[in-house]
């Protein structure tokens, strides 16, 4: 089935859907990584599941890759990346209600509520090192949701190897401003800036009316969530990647997340805004597949 998400464009209701063209094609696959650790019977999320679906099932994969949209977005937003990965890494995509598959689900009220249910879903995933990749509001997801695997489930938290931020600046760095709370024109004025929202919905009032709320909602939702403390920080390695033009995060304070981790910090920069990574989706698969078999090599080896 064709994803519901454009590349780089906001997660379109099931029952509303309109094809959108991709803003990037379809990139080659990276040279695939060395693999280590051994085989491991394949896990699955429950029939039932609504918060993850596995983007391609790997029984073989020794690593896996959750992967957590933008505001707006959705899971198909990664849907390229599966060719992007080597075979060694199982991705997975975090499902937010109120679009795509979930389409008919109200929308959430509180970012927390969103991070507990999708950790409830999760953590029976976390039997081999796993990496989370959280796009602009995805990366508070994620690492919220890593704060509450180290809490309230340890062994599953201690397979989890490697925290991706992209574009987003760091818990203790707040972003000044409510952008929920501005009118509509300025609103969507904000959106076009960014670049995450195709011109066709932005420019389309039936379009912009279908989607408003769900961006309006995950805004509020990312701008009014106080997050966890940095200290103590996590015992995980943290890698920000952050794009150079990016007009909502600034260097300094993306850098600052590595004060959030204990293990290994690197901060990557890429030519372009904040959705950097659509036309270099490639190179950050690669990227993110090499740091997180590098943090699960140490890992094995501190073990023995």
């Amino acid at each position: 089935m064709r994803s519901d998400t454009d590349a780089s464009g906001p997660a379109l209701p099931a029952a509303r859907r309109r094809p959108m063209s991709a803003s990037s094609r379809p990139l080659e696959n990276p040279q695939q990584p060395r693999t280590t650790g051994v085989h491991r019977a394949p896990v699955h999320a429950h029939p039932t599941a609504r918060w993850v679906r596995c983007l391609q099932p790997r029984p073989d994969a020794t690593l896996r890759l959750i992967l957590l949209p933008h505001a707006g977005g959705g899971s198909g937003f990664f849907r390229m990346w599966p060719a992007l990965l080597p075979d060694s890494i199982e991705p997975w995509a975090v499902q937010y209600p109120g679009r795509e598959r979930r389409a008919a689900e109200p929308l959430p009220a509180r970012l927390v509520d969103v991070v507990a249910d999708a950790t409830a879903e999760l953590h029976p995933l976390l039997d081999r090192p796993t990496g989370f990749f959280g796009h602009s509001m995805g990366a508070t997801i994620a690492y919220e949701i890593v704060h509450r695997l180290a809490t309230e489930h340890p062994t599953a938290f201690r397979q989890v190897a490697h925290l991706f931020v992209s574009a987003r600046q760091a818990p203790h760095h707040p972003r000044r401003g409510m952008i929920h709370t501005l009118p509509d024109d300025e609103f969507a004025e904000v959106l076009r800036r960014h670049g995450g929202t195709q011109d066709a919905v932005l420019d389309d009032p039936e379009m912009w009316e279908l989607f408003q709320p769900i961006l309006r909602n995950d805004y509020r939702m990312a701008e009014t969530h106080r997050p966890t403390p940095t200290t103590p920080p996590l015992p995980v390695d943290i890698t920000a990647l952050t794009g150079d033009d990016d007009p909502s995060v600034h260097s300094p304070a993306a850098a600052r997340w590595s004060d959030a981790g204990d293990g290994e910090f690197t901060h990557r920069r890429w030519p372009g805004g904040h959705f950097y990574l659509v036309p270099y989706a490639a190179e950050v698969a690669a990227t993110v597949a090499r740091l997180l078999r590098d943090s699960a090599e140490r890992g094995a080896s501190a073990a023995t």
